[in-house]
């Protein structure tokens, strides 16, 4: 897999959705994984699983892993369809606050160049580790499933 020669890590906050996918997608692949997560490691469907190699925050703020998340890598890709809105909208301001790279794929519109454009993005700004966000299950039904797809 080329992604593997390319990245060195993929981080996210272990939430349900886009999180839970990229985390899946780099377990399955091999590729370290890991990031932030919030102190208990809470999410919208309880606790994150043990299996997501997450460090806790010392806050049960989502806001503050999603920066220390952002913070901690070399650029973010944002998968989402449509609008950005609440902590998806939020990664890409810490993004633009920290002045790391970032990509926004819309998956509702996805073209058959996005791919190119990605990896092109990754080489262009030399991304090692990279943060992979995007919405919660219960904010946008099915994004799991779109994203992994998408993802592998």
């Amino acid at each position: 897999m080329h992604i593997k020669r390319t990245l060195k890590k993929i981080v996210s906050g272990g939430q349900t959705g886009v999180d839970r996918a990229a985390l899946d997608v780099a377990l399955k692949c091999k590729i370290v994984c890991g990031g932030w997560c919030p102190n208990g490691r809470i999410a919208e469907d309880g606790i994150i699983p043990k299996r997501y190699p997450l460090k806790e925050t010392e806050s049960s703020d989502y806001e503050i892993r999603t920066e220390w998340n952002v913070k901690d890598s070399d650029g973010t890709l944002v998968l989402n369809e449509g609008e950005l809105t609440g902590g998806t909208a939020f990664t890409v301001e810490c993004a633009k606050k920290h002045k790391k790279p970032y990509l926004i794929v819309d998956l509702d519109n996805c073209s058959a160049n996005v791919l190119d454009a990605f990896w092109n993005w990754i080489e262009k700004n030399n991304i090692k580790i990279l943060n992979m966000a995007g919405p919660r299950e219960s904010k946008l039904q099915g994004i799991y499933k779109i994203a992994k797809k998408f993802l592998e």
